[in-house]
Formats: C-alpha cells, structure tokens, sequence
C-alpha cells in the first residue's frame, strides 16, 4: 500500500532511495504538474507589479485561465483598466500613505520583529540556487516576494512534469516540498489573508481567495497523482 505522507517524508529527509522503491514502476501523470505549474506562473503574474508586458501577459491568457478562476471564485472577476490596477497594486503592496499596505514578503510573516531579508529569504534563496532559479538582473526584490516565490513553485512543477533525469526529478521535488511545506501555509493562512481583507480592492482581495484556496489544494493534488500512479 503507498502511503503518501510517508513518500513525502522520505523525500524531505532526501532519503530518495526510500522514497523510489515505494514509487517503483509508478506511471506519473506529468500532465497534472503542467497544469499546476502553468496556475501557478499565472497567479505570479497576477502578483507582480502590472507593467506593460505583464499585463499585457495577463490580458493575452485570461480566457485560457477562466475555468481555474471560476473554480475558485465565485465573483465575476475581470482584468481591469491598466493604469489603475497599476495605481492599486502600488497602493496595496508598496506606498500606502495611510499605513494600510499589505507587505508581499515572506520574511515579514515569519521574523519575530517582521524584519525583511531574514531566515526564511536565505532558505529560499539556498533552494533556488540548488535548483538553477536565477532571477534576472532587473529584479529588484528579495526572493521570498510572493510572486518570485509563486514562479519558483511553476519552475518546480515544470521540471516534475518534464524530468531531465531521475536524481534531478526527486531533488526538484525536495525543494517543492520544502516550499511548500515551510511557506505555503504562510503565503495561504498570512498573506493571502490579509488581501482577503481589503474590499477595497476587489481584484486583488478575490484573488487572494484564489490563491489560498489554489495552494491549500497543492498537496492533495500531488496525493492524488502519486496514489494513482500505482
């Protein structure tokens, strides 16, 4: 019998060769990983300051992301005039006047003092740089920024889904694993909550609900596709 939870320990532990012999002769579905991996390079972009070519990224694949939406939000949720989601996403994220911005970093959620570069931006930092995620040199935020860390999650779907090798598959899963396991319930339960809060940003406030609802489905979705491979 595969018994999921313990496949994802042997995995943490980087005790591979447990976890392959209780994966032995499985048939993944690696289409499964595209899709999630595709959600969530989409939602990175939905968290991301909306310059031109990102919300022009977003325009060109809204319909292709309809479905996902309607799935998880029952608003009628539309990408709306540029210049004003652009006002918006710096109001809510980077320069609220009134002292109501919600802070897109993990860190904030996770230091004692809520001190930004802490322990939580060098752990991801570490998993990136094992997994070959470079951030471009225009990049000007710290790596555990929600939506850096949203597009490291696609890039570690995508490689599961298109595998180069056996060792580095398992060692693609380890570092989705130690996302997930150490941040998504911050990104879910802490950031995404506080988003949800702000109805005077519906856009962002519904999908923050989205993206909560989307992450606490990750691991059953991974369950699902290890126990059926067997």
């Amino acid at each position: 019998m595969f018994i999921y939870n313990d496949f994802k320990m042997y995995v943490l532990a980087g005790n591979y060769e447990k976890a392959k012999s209780m994966l032995s002769d499985a048939e993944l579905d690696a289409e499964t990983f595209g899709a999630v991996s595709n959600v969530s390079m989409f939602l990175s972009l939905v968290f991301r300051y909306p310059e031109e070519d990102v919300y022009d990224t977003l325009n060109d694949n809204w319909e292709a992301f309809a479905d996902f939406i309607s799935d998880y939000s029952d608003s009628k949720i539309t990408l709306y005039d540029h210049t004003e989601m652009e006002s918006d996403y710096i109001k809510l994220f980077e320069q609220d006047m009134d002292g109501n911005k919600i802070v897109p970093y993990i860190s904030f959620y996770t230091e004692d003092n809520k001190m930004l570069y802490g322990e939580s931006t060098f752990k991801i930092r570490e998993w990136m740089a094992r997994a070959g995620f470079v951030l471009g040199e225009d990049v000007t935020e710290l790596e555990d920024h929600v939506y850096i860390v949203l597009e490291f999650i696609s890039m570690l779907f995508k490689k599961l889904s298109e595998p180069e090798n056996l060792e580095s598959w398992y060692g693609s899963l380890h570092n989705l694993y130690n996302v997930l396991e150490n941040y998504g319930p911050v990104l879910a339960d802490h950031f995404a909550a506080a988003v949800a809060k702000r109805d005077d940003m519906p856009f962002y406030r519904d999908f923050s609900v989205i993206l909560s609802g989307f992450l606490n489905d990750i691991d059953p979705i991974m369950e699902d596709v290890f126990t059926e491979s067997k």
